[in-house]
């Protein structure tokens, strides 16, 4: 699923700097002086609050991919505790999405535990007990061994209103691949210390071992390090790991850009990190995670499972059908412009009320009821149901003035996987095409595409009515078994006649 894998690797990025906060000096500034005085200083702070920004870029044009996520986030050392707050921003092929992200990592009866939140949704996991208060001086003590490998700037930067020495730097993979793995290991599990899918140590395949380590050791990590002056204390660090993401991908792989920035903020103004009683109460329990004891068990069950649902999408229209009947007055073609969502089929454009009597409302934190809309314009909206399954559409405004959204028209309808949370809400698209099914179903059912364009995590296949761009379909599939994970459909332009 190309969002879980992003978010699971986005996420890998986040939790890896947010261990790295902990850092004094009257001495040469130098890289190992001021490597060396960090590790000293680090041991008198007992909190940190720090904000962090990734931003990954992928592809370009119509499959271009786009993420932003910024968290707030503040530490302690004793008792262990890590509490995150922030938004991702996704966009996939001009669909957009904000996602509210909030976690707790505590300790409670000699276990850590994490509450994680998303959209007001939370869930508790308890793993293996972490040496959480040691990690936090991972990151420095890995950078002073590779102080080598950088340089201080004759000018001073300037963080938070406050005079830095800057460093900067490039290093092998290699070198931040030993360098910053236990901290990936610590915080997300055996499945997460190899960044981006390395993982030399759990091949085999002393062959294949070395000709990763080869393509390690030629790729280069661009870093910069700034430190206070006042307290030699880290005040930002970035680094540009576009080649390091690009490598471990596919040949084909299209990314553009992938930055990691942590800013700390404050030190030593956190006294306590606390879990709010209705985040107890709410959070689903999902017990200890498997993955801390027997990493490799699971991976296996879940490339089995990945498997059985690929095969089971490959030319297997009916067992779709079979949990989201079909009704006859769908459509067989894309070009039908018919949507059936939980079993009333719509054709577009449609009216808001008629996409409403399937459940749906709109989401007016998307998009207000009273914006307004220009003449020959369209906005994007989002609408939702009783179970926040969202869908997104297209408002469009066929008339001669400027319109409310709420008097508009439905122009286009798109639904992703990542959107919907359970199975309340089903949509199905023209010739029974509905999330999961094969790429192969789709071509049978709507002709060669007029445009298919491929990425490492998506490809995106678009048909076209002759003459209209805004009359068309899109279908994107998950690049490792071909299945659909996004499908949309918009009707702007109607004929005369028709």
């Amino acid at each position: 699923m190309k969002c879980k894998w992003i978010k699971k690797l986005t996420a890998g990025i986040i939790f890896l700097a947010a261990v790295g906060s902990l850092s004094g000096c009257q001495k040469a500034a130098t890289s190992e002086n001021l490597f060396r005085d960090i590790e000293v200083n680090m041991t008198s702070v007992e909190s940190a609050e720090e904000n962090q920004i990734v931003k990954l870029q992928m592809g370009d044009g119509d499959s271009a991919i786009s993420q932003e996520s910024n968290l707030d986030i503040e530490m302690t050392r004793n008792p262990a505790a890590v509490h995150r707050k922030g938004q991702q921003k996704t966009n996939m092929a001009g669909t957009k999405e904000t996602q509210e992200m909030e976690s707790y990592q505590v300790e409670e009866d000699g276990k850590t535990v994490i509450y994680s939140g998303t959209d007001e949704a939370w869930e508790k996991n308890a793993v293996e007990e972490k040496e959480t208060s040691s990690q936090q001086t991972v990151l420095f003590d890995g950078l002073q061994n590779l102080s080598g490998a950088f340089s201080v700037s004759q000018d001073l930067a300037t963080v938070n209103k406050e005079e830095c020495f800057e460093l900067t730097g490039t290093i092998s993979g290699t070198q931040f691949q030993e360098t910053f793995a236990d901290t990936l290991k610590a915080l997300l599990g055996e499945d997460s210390s190899d960044l981006s899918g390395w993982n030399l140590q759990a091949s085999e395949d002393e062959e294949n071992n070395e000709e990763l380590q080869q393509k390690l050791n030629n790729i280069k990590v661009d870093c910069v390090i700034d430190i206070y002056r006042s307290n030699i204390l880290p005040a930002k660090i970035t680094f540009d790991l576009t080649d390091y993401l690009k490598a471990a991908g596919e040949e084909n792989a299209q990314v553009t850009s992938y930055t990691l920035e942590v800013t700390f903020v404050s030190y030593n103004d956190t006294e306590k990190i606390k879990v709010p009683n209705a985040v107890k109460e709410s959070a689903k329990d999902n017990g200890e995670d498997e993955a801390e004891n027997n990493t490799d068990e699971m991976l296996k069950e879940e490339n089995q499972e990945a498997a059985a649902e690929a095969e089971a999408a490959k030319g297997i229209q009916s067992d779709l059908e079979g949990a989201a009947p079909q009704s006859e007055e769908l459509g067989a073609s894309w070009n039908s412009y018919t949507v059936q969502i939980n079993g009333k089929v719509l054709t577009l454009p449609c009216t808001i009320a008629d996409l409403e009597s399937t459940g749906l409302t709109l989401d007016e934190k998307s998009l207000p009821q009273e914006y307004e809309i220009e003449a020959g314009d369209y906005q994007n909206a989002w609408f939702k149901d009783a179970s926040k399954n969202t869908i997104m559409v297209d408002l469009i405004n066929t008339g001669n003035a400027v319109k409310e959204a709420k008097d508009c028209l439905v122009g286009g309808i798109y639904v992703e996987q990542y959107s919907l949370r359970n199975e309340d809400l089903t949509v199905i698209f023209p010739g029974g095409i509905q999330l999961g099914t094969a790429i192969d179903v789709v071509q049978a059912a709507y002709g060669e595409a007029s445009q298919h364009t491929e990425s490492e995590l998506v490809n995106v296949y678009n048909w076209y009515e002759d003459g209209s761009f805004y009359n068309s379909c899109e279908i994107d599939t998950n690049s490792t078994d071909g299945t659909v994970s996004m499908m949309g459909i918009s009707r702007f332009e109607v004929k005369n006649g028709e």
